[in-house]
């Protein structure tokens, strides 16, 4: 099942950067002669000037240029001039040139995302009985949960309430299950199971984010962005044996945390309207027992739909890790992957 997931959702991504490229083509000359940055109507195409004719007023001459003696100015090195050299180190200062579209007041910036996701998690539910079992429950050598190449549907939306200041929320849905054998013994709630014994294991999560982020930089090119979000991952684990034998463990843990990180979009170039750009970001977890981290890095691909509006196609990798400790209780997921997403800036 998780195997035709993967072919379908890899199959749709392809198909949706094929017509985003097509399309790009295609449209060289109808927005040739549009804004990068706006989408509005231009008299020229971007990076040339208009020619204007202008007519001389009568009995008016340009005034003559009088020819002046060479001066020879000779500066010394100051220390502005070498903080200017380390400027060319700054990633805001890279193709100034270049027009990145950003979200005005009252825009929205939304689309689906799914990542192909490799999945390592373990649990604890109690201490340990013996020397001989152990109470740390691993999803992959105990439950047998599949741990690569799975597929995890995303949503999210972000809503600029003024020019500098906005909202964002998503909603991340996960569920695995398995039937299989462990391969030593563990313990999980007070019940013990042995190696050998057909186990049946499922994990659902349910995450939602909604936060607040700030511009504390911006300029053509770059837009830097502080952010604070809420995340709330309601976690249920079930480990029980297959076909009905032995009893089941269900255990339903809740982490709420705070997150605070910084997110960092620039564009890379400007072609024919269209926009490549780069972005990424990270950020730090914690609150109630909870640590975490995650990061990630993309390229997007934005092209004008009509005056100010844009749908994109962006690509990455992203890292997630959290982890919540509290006395005889673990719980503590590990996701990375390369992901896709497409969606609307409107």
């Amino acid at each position: 099942m998780l195997g035709t997931c993967t072919k379908y959702s890899f199959a749709l991504c392809l198909i949706v950067g094929m017509i985003a490229v097509s399309y790009s083509a295609s449209a060289d000359n109808l927005f040739a002669n549009y804004d990068p940055c706006s989408g509005a109507q231009l008299d020229c195409a971007p990076g040339l000037k208009p020619i204007t004719k202008v007519k001389p007023i009568p009995g008016t001459y340009p005034p003559p240029t009088l020819p002046s003696a060479p001066l020879k100015v000779r500066t010394a090195p100051s220390i502005a001039s070498k903080l200017e050299g380390l400027g060319g180190y700054n990633p805001a200062s890279w193709w100034a040139d270049c027009c990145l579209p950003t979200p005005a007041k009252g825009q929205f910036y939304a689309g689906p995302k799914v990542t192909f996701a490799r999945i390592t998690g373990e649990a604890r539910r109690g201490p340990d009985l013996t020397a001989f079992q152990t109470s740390i429950v691993n999803f992959d050598d105990h439950l047998n949960l599949p741990k690569s190449g799975i597929p995890i549907w995303s949503f999210e939306a972000k809503y600029q309430l003024r020019p500098r200041w906005g909202i964002k929320y998503s909603f991340t849905p996960i569920q695995l299950e398995a039937t299989g054998t462990p391969r030593t013994a563990f313990n999980f709630g007070g019940q013990t199971f042995a190696p050998g014994t057909q186990l049946f294991s499922k994990w659902e999560r349910y995450e939602h984010r909604a936060g607040l982020f700030f511009n504390i930089n911006r300029s053509l090119s770059s837009q830097t962005s502080l952010f604070a979000d809420w995340i709330s991952q309601q976690d249920k684990l079930m480990v029980g044996g297959a076909s009905g034998i032995g009893a089941s463990v269900t255990w339903n843990d809740t982490k709420n945390m705070a997150m605070l990180g910084l997110e960092f979009d620039k564009c890379i170039r400007n072609y024919h309207g269209n926009t490549l750009a780069f972005s990424g970001k990270g950020g730090i977890a914690f609150l109630n027992d909870n640590i975490g981290y995650e990061a990630e890095a993309a390229l997007s691909y934005l092209i004008p739909i009509r005056t100010g509006r844009f749908g994109f196609i962006k690509g990455g990798y992203t890292f997630a890790n959290f982890k919540k400790e509290k006395g005889h209780e673990l719980f503590g997921t590990v996701i990375d992957g390369p992901f896709v997403q497409v969606g609307f800036l409107f």
